[in-house]
């Protein structure tokens, strides 16, 4: 009688030994590979329900390595039954892609060529609170070159150990001092036209920016630090002292990182047209919060992703979840990540060129 390896194993009649043996050797491997297609296709619909239960959105950020899971599952699901579950993984695979695929890494053929003119190269590190790295951070900021420095998580101990750059990016502005517990540093080689640090009205999230002389135009460099996206909105961070609240970001989910990207929205609509921001903002360039961010401000960070943490994990672990950004008339050239440096976040490196 003819015996196949179904839902259950070898059916029809008694099994032999070899055929006992080899039931037991493939059956933990249907288990874990069918369980982890209902898990990935679970996980890839949670977000749906974000809106309800607002930390489901944090599955968003995980779309590229869930892809990355669910194809090479779905081919092994093809030697067990129920079949479906191949078809449920390719499923789980197209609808993963199609959101990350923007941001994945292209041809050097897909790459518009650089515009000829001036260039500014602009860095953003997290240093990472815990970072005790001071001369790799130090060695690595200096050889970058770069004409703006955004830096996160800087703590006093930071302050003192960053005195070596004072010569070569003389001009700073942060509110270490004003705006306890602020952790943003901008430093520049050019002067500063205008510059703040400090609170948006009162709220969060904390900016820092200023305005510099480029190509003969008035270019604002900004720096932010978001939330992460596990955390509800309760409307707290939106209502000072009795104002009315902020509008919330079309499209966005009702979470603490939405709210700041609100009210950092509003805020940046009050700055120059040709910006760049850069920083933390602790999602992925495919978010509903950060397309409705740059949705609200005309922003861009189009092209290829570069994953940043944790800095420590291979590449194809790390979440892409520091940006540089631009808007106006300034386009990003290149975009990459930096050393690292001791931080759990690695740098990110971009130069800034102006479009047609």
């Amino acid at each position: 009688m003819r015996r196949r390896f179904g839902s259950r194993g070898f059916a029809g009649g008694d099994l032999s030994p070899a055929q006992r043996i080899l039931a037991a050797v493939f059956y933990p491997v249907k288990l874990a590979v069918q369980l982890g297609l209902i898990g990935i296709a679970a996980a890839s619909i949670a977000p749906l329900l974000a809106d309800a239960f607002p930390p489901l959105a944090t599955f968003e950020s995980f779309r590229l390595h869930m892809a990355m899971a669910s194809l090479p599952l779905a081919v092994l699901a093809l030697a067990f039954r129920p079949l479906g579950l191949a078809a449920l993984g390719l499923l789980a695979f197209a609808w993963n892609i199609v959101t990350v695929w923007p941001y994945l890494p292209m041809p050097d053929g897909a790459v518009a060529e650089a515009q000829a003119g001036p260039r500014l190269k602009v860095v953003s590190a997290n240093l990472w609170y815990r970072n005790d790295g001071y001369d790799a951070a130090i060695h690595y900021l200096e050889s970058t070159d770069a004409d703006v420095i955004a830096l996160i998580e800087v703590t006093p101990q930071w302050l003192t150990a960053l005195q070596p750059l004072d010569a070569k990016y003389p001009y700073r502005i942060d509110c270490m001092q004003s705006t306890p517990p602020c952790e943003m540093l901008l430093m520049s080689k050019h002067p500063f036209q205008r510059a703040y640090a400090g609170r948006i009205e009162g709220r969060s999230p904390t900016v820092a920016w200023g305005e510099i002389a480029f190509g003969g135009r008035v270019v604002t460099v900004a720096a932010t630090h978001l939330a992460w996206p596990l955390r509800a909105s309760a409307d707290r961070d939106r209502m000072i002292a009795g104002g009315a609240l902020q509008p919330a970001l079309a499209g966005a989910y009702p979470l603490v990182q939405s709210e700041q990207a609100a009210n950092l929205a509003q805020y940046l609509r009050g700055l120059g047209p040709d910006l760049v921001l850069m920083g933390d903002f602790n999602g992925v360039p495919w978010s509903r919060t950060q397309v409705a961010l740059r949705a609200a401000t005309g922003l861009e960070n189009a092209g290829p992703m570069v994953p940043t943490w944790p800095s420590w994990q291979p590449f194809w672990i790390r979440l892409p979840i520091d940006q540089i950004m631009t808007r106006g008339a300034l386009t990003r050239l290149s975009f990459r990540h930096g050393f690292y440096i001791g931080s759990d976040h690695l740098p990110v490196e971009a130069e800034i060129g102006f479009g047609p």
